[in-house]
This record gives structure tokens, sequence and C-alpha cells, in this order.
């Protein structure tokens, strides 16, 4: 999606705003006891509250508001009433905000897609390394996004991070496109494959780097969903969703007390 008009940059940047401050808010509740079921309870109430739609939800049939992945599971875990969380683990929170308003009589949607791994009261050092420096790579990919940037120069800003530290990077997921079907063109892989596809002023993408502690390989459980990592080692995501401009990017998913240099340079 290409956004001209300043209507629809301003939801599309409350769409960003719901889920970046929901997310702090789920972060605030993650400790040892907790389960992913009452964060999910917790991150419906609170996007209904803002105003907005719960995108995961309904969508594909997923059965829950955000996607909550503990340890080896990469991406889109399943909240669980049984799924406690416990000291030493680690927890991935995907989560979707939707302004759905009208456009030519027609229902359009702006969503906000955002991600982070969080641990779950003290973890060890290895594992506090892995969020870091997935963290590090996000940022380092968007220091280098403007209109005109090449989606390797994206992956290959993740794919030197992970490599540089040893990580598997899952290779069977990554960024992509956001629009009112939420996920769209182009596919923004986290390593380098040659794409000369060239980001354009006015794009509303997610980067979302995830690496693993051991190998690359994934595969998806018997519930249809739940990513996980081949050899069960522990696996980091997260993910901004950002309005490309010609000289850099706005965050739109932006935490209220995350810090993050200027990405808009003059």
């Amino acid at each position: 999606m290409i956004l001209t008009e300043k209507d629809d940059i301003d939801f599309i940047r409350k769409a960003g705003q719901i889920a970046g401050g929901v997310l702090e808010y789920l972060s605030t509740l993650v400790k040892p006891g907790i389960s992913t079921w009452e964060l999910d309870q917790q991150a419906e109430k609170s996007i209904i509250k803002a105003g907005a739609i719960p995108t995961f939800k309904g969508y594909r049939n997923f059965p829950a508001c955000i996607c909550s992945s503990v340890n080896e599971e990469v991406v889109h875990g399943i909240p669980n009433k049984k799924k406690i969380l416990k000291e030493g683990d680690i927890i991935s929170i995907d989560i979707g905000a939707t302004i759905r308003t009208t456009k030519d009589g027609k229902p359009f949607d702006f969503i906000g897609d955002t991600a982070i791994t969080l641990a779950v009261g003290k973890i060890s050092p290895v594992l506090d390394k892995l969020l870091k420096d997935t963290q590090r790579s996000l940022y380092a990919a968007l220091a280098l996004c403007k209109g005109g940037c090449s989606l390797d120069d994206i992956g290959g800003a993740i794919e030197d991070i992970g490599l540089a530290n040893a990580y598997g990077i899952v290779r069977d997921y990554g960024g992509h496109g956001i629009g009112p079907s939420y996920h769209e063109e182009p596919f923004i892989f986290n390593y380098r494959t040659g794409s000369k596809f060239k980001l354009k002023p006015g794009m509303v993408i997610a980067i979302e780097p995830m690496f693993n502690q051991g190998g690359d390989r994934v595969k998806t459980k018997t519930d249809g969903w739940t990513v996980v990592t081949q050899d069960y080692k522990p696996s980091a995501h997260f993910e901004h969703s950002l309005l490309v401009t010609d000289n850099g990017v706005e965050v739109l998913t932006r935490r209220p007390s995350e810090v993050i240099d200027n990405l808009i340079r003059d």
C-alpha cells in the first residue's frame, strides 16, 4: 500500500500508535505465573477500548488477538490457558490493530503490526544477547530505509548481524507490505537474495527479523499455526511497521517508552 493522502497517513499512524501502545502495556504484564491466554484477553480489551479491531483474530481463522510464541516457538503461537510463563522463559508477542474506515463507500482497513521478544523474569546471558542482537538488527535495517533503498539493503543489514553472531536466520518467514488485506507484496527477506526491488515513498511495510539460537530450519506444529525451531532451540522476533519517506522512515508502531534514533534525515 502506498499512501499519499494526509487522512490516510493519519489513519495508519493511529493504528500503529494503538498497536505499539498495547504491546508496551502487555510487556508490563509479562512475569512468571501469567498465562498466554491472559495476555491475549488483555490485548483484546485494550485494542477495542482504544477504538480499533484486533487484526489477527479471525484472520485466516486464527483464534486469538496476539501470537504468543514461547522459547523455541518462532512465530504464530496460539495463546492457551495452560501455557503458563515461568522464570527464565522468553516470549515473543506479535500484535496487530486495525482502524476500519470507508473508501468509496466500502470498508477499508489501516493496520499497525508489531512484535517484541521479552524476558520472563531473569534469563541467561546467552538468551539476553539473542534478544538484544535481534532487536539491534531491526534497528540497523530501519536506519537504512528510505525511498530508493533496495530489499537487499534491508535483508543484508539483518543478515550481517545474524551471521556475525552465529545465529540461525529464519528463512521461511519475514517482513511484508501492509495494506487493507494485511499481508501484501513485497515479501521482505531477512537475508540477501539479490533482490533489487526498491522501496517507494509512501509505502507501508513491516520489517521483522527472527534469529534462532541454533539452526535456521523451522517447522509447523500439528495445530497448523505454531512455528518452532527444528532443533528446539530458542528464537527471538522483533517487528515494526513503518512509513517510507524520501529521506528515511517513520516508525508507526514505536512503543511510547521506546528510544529509537531519528530515522527521518534532513
